[in-house]
């Protein structure tokens, strides 16, 4: 972990570097490297690399264009709404090598954030991007299963960087304040990071919050600095509460608490319903 300025905000003071920095996610790394190693002799000319907020996604692409000396080309969620940009920028990108003639990769960053409706001329561009592009093309997105992803999902290697377990979360923590000079009991730490649910950025925001005047930190603090916090869930975890409960002010509840919106929410209602009837089915033989 890199050490910089104390006015650094955390979570970009202690944001690894490089792919041996990058804990607990052997699997996304080694399939990640094996197929930009083998690019353009690959059956996908790009990945969706998907996984839960505050995972490390683009970090985790950062880290491996720096070890393997490729110049990224980045664009996020809100250059998506324009045909154009992505055309100026990604695909214009796409056949040429990079500065100094270093190789190049093209990074589209939160393409979940794309409306099938509201963007089509962006989701366009992105698809016509992947079809002519001559270098990785590497797509994140914190929900791979949205509707709205079913035309990239079929054109890109799909790789899972999964919530880290609460011990890295804890051992991470803990690096930071041997760096920081600050005293945290372990039951502190362990609660911070049970509290992210595999959240990185999100344990590393609440230490920092609770470290803010002080060099002793205690369980009974974090719980008084932090408070109880509603954390939003995902489609999944919406979906699944939704379809088992036995109230309509269960499910409302249920609802209410999702990262979706009403009509994305609908959406993903609909689409599951029959998988919902297929397995009542199959229970029922």
């Amino acid at each position: 972990m890199a050490l910089g300025s104390s006015n650094i905000p955390w979570i970009f003071k202690y944001r690894p570097r490089t792919l041996s920095d990058y804990i607990d996610q052997d699997e996304a790394k080694n399939k990640l490297i094996e197929w930009i190693k083998r690019f353009p002799n690959t059956e996908y000319k790009a990945v969706l690399l998907y996984g839960p907020p505050g995972t490390g996604k683009t970090t985790l692409v950062e880290c491996l264009a720096r070890d393997l000396g490729y110049e990224v080309v980045e664009m996020n969620a809100s250059d998506f709404r324009r045909m154009q940009d992505i055309e100026r920028i990604a695909i214009a990108s796409a056949d040429k090598a990079g500065l100094f003639g270093r190789r190049r990769l093209i990074l589209l960053d939160e393409v979940d954030g794309i409306n099938a409706k509201a963007d089509l001329g962006g989701l366009e561009a992105v698809l016509r991007l992947i079809e002519v592009t001559r270098v990785p093309v590497i797509m994140t997105a914190n929900d791979p299963w949205s509707p709205n992803l079913r035309p990239l999902r079929n054109v890109s290697l799909a790789i899972e960087v999964k919530k880290l377990s609460e011990g890295n979360v804890v051992k991470l923590l803990k690096k930071i304040c041997l760096s920081e000079k600050i005293e945290c009991d372990d039951e502190a730490l362990k609660e911070i990071a049970r509290r992210s649910e595999g959240d990185l950025r999100s344990a590393i925001n609440d230490l920092e919050s609770v470290a803010r005047g002080v060099k002793k930190i205690s369980l009974d603090y974090v719980r008084e600095v932090l408070g109880y916090r509603d954390r939003e869930r995902n489609p999944f975890e919406t979906l699944g509460r939704i379809f088992s409960a036995r109230s309509a002010r269960a499910a409302k509840a249920a609802a209410g608490s999702s990262q979706l919106d009403n009509e994305m929410l609908m959406q993903w209602i609909n689409e599951n319903i029959p998988c919902l009837l297929y397995t009542s089915d199959a229970a029922d033989e």
